[in-house]
């Protein structure tokens, strides 16, 4: 394959593939606890309520400290930031890991853990979106956010997975999974060890946090394209992704499966991820945000024939379309944003997008009491309404229109 079409061209770059190599561990353990955690959670309560309590303490802190953690990657070093980020989270699971093997833990300590995972995953998810701002430029640019997100879908596939057989396996259960979580930080944090250090953005004056996150506040409402990027994200992770709240009420009631196939739905809808990610990674689009705009319709329509499925494998099918769309467009939008904003506001604008997600894990509670009452199938149907209402908006609102230029500071090659 021709260099200029390779996807994975991007990882010639020593700095992007050191990043690239922690993230793909980081979002593999990450995988892991989205199991071992809902595991721990059900089996200390025998209540579904209460994985969704353990859940919703990492959504406020993600909604309440991306803004921050953006500003902060915008600020100081980002080998830093990140370093500090990883070696808590390992800390954290180990002794999770720990309390489980002694019989301590409690789901007020695991809710408490969800916190803390929130508040470093709030400095962490912004500070590595703009670093690979900083390393890459044009088609490497988008050929890098493809690979990060190629790598996200292949761990939802992997990380749960793997979960699932260690915590089947005698002697191991959730507190040895706990442990593998933390020694994948711990080569993690080795891994960032081994990267250069990355200087933080010159500024003429020294200035307060709370004056840059103003200013980065002030920078995307006041930049028209970036403003309806960001709102345009937010509108359709807030409509279109919260269909996985009901998921498995989805496959009980609706389709009469079990809840534990739950795993086989998610893995359709990365394998239709990763096909899409590859795709744009090998042919970056050169008006992504057009393109971002199409794929988020495609998610409209997907979520409304995923309401309409008849059985179980016609569900598989439209699942790997919403999990193909879904990914497109996050892809998309992320390289979008980044070719249209100045590179000092990297970590502010990207922490937009962590903010988006926040909300997301808060409003699952809501989206899952409306299909309680209303059922699986409408409530599918009306968050396709919702999502198709904000592309329509996306397409009055957004005009094709020139790049900002980034001149991003490219690692020299080792």
């Amino acid at each position: 394959m021709d260099s200029g079409q390779n996807p994975f061209s991007v990882l010639r770059n020593t700095q992007y593939r050191l990043l690239f190599a922690g993230t793909t561990l980081a979002m593999l353990a990450f995988g892991m606890m989205q199991v071992a955690q809902g595991v721990v959670a059900f089996e200390l309560t025998g209540k579904n309520s209460a994985v969704g309590f353990v859940f919703l303490g990492q959504g406020i802190s993600m909604l309440i400290l991306s803004p921050v953690g953006g500003t902060l990657s915008d600020r100081i070093s980002k080998k830093r930031l990140l370093t500090s980020a990883q070696f808590v989270i390992g800390a954290m699971f180990a002794l999770i890991a720990i309390l489980i093997a002694t019989g301590l833990i409690t789901i007020l300590i695991l809710a408490a853990a969800s916190l803390v995972l929130g508040c470093m995953y709030s400095i962490m998810g912004p500070t590595r979106q703009a670093w690979v701002g900083d390393l890459l430029q044009g088609d490497e640019l988008a050929r890098g956010v493809a690979l990060q997100q190629l790598m996200m879908n292949s761990t939802r596939i992997a990380g749960p997975l793997l979960a699932g057989l260690l915590i089947a396996t005698g002697g191991v259960g959730t507190a040895g999974t706990y442990f593998g979580m933390a020694l994948l930080f711990a080569a993690v944090v080795a891994v960032l060890l081994q990267m250069a250090p990355s200087p933080p953005r010159p500024r003429t004056h020294q200035t307060s946090v709370r004056a840059d996150l103003g200013e980065g506040f002030r920078y995307i409402w006041t930049d028209r394209d970036v403003r309806m990027l960001a709102l345009v994200f937010v509108g359709i992770v807030l409509s279109g992704f919260s269909y996985q709240a009901i998921m498995p009420g989805y496959l009980e009631n609706s389709l009469g499966h079990p809840a534990s196939h739950l795993g086989i739905l998610y893995g359709a809808m990365a394998v239709g991820g990763i096909v899409v990610t590859l795709a744009l990674a090998a042919r970056p689009p050169r008006r992504p945000s057009g393109v971002m705009l199409a794929f988020a319709a495609g998610l409209a329509l997907s979520l409304g024939a995923l309401a309409a499925a008849p059985g179980f494998a016609v569900a598989l099918g439209v699942a790997a379309l919403v999990g193909a769309a879904s990914s497109g467009f996050q892809m998309l939008n992320n390289v979008s944003l980044m070719q249209r904003s100045e590179p000092a506001y990297f970590g502010r604008v990207m922490a937009v997008t962590m903010m988006a997600f926040g909300v997301n894990s808060i409003v699952s509670y809501p989206v899952g009491l409306i299909a309680d009452a209303a059922g699986e199938r409408a409530t599918l149907g009306g968050l396709a309404v919702a999502c198709g209402s904000v592309v329509i908006v996306g397409m009055v609102a957004l005009r094709p229109r020139r790049a900002v230029a980034v001149h991003a500071a490219i690692a020299p090659e080792t």
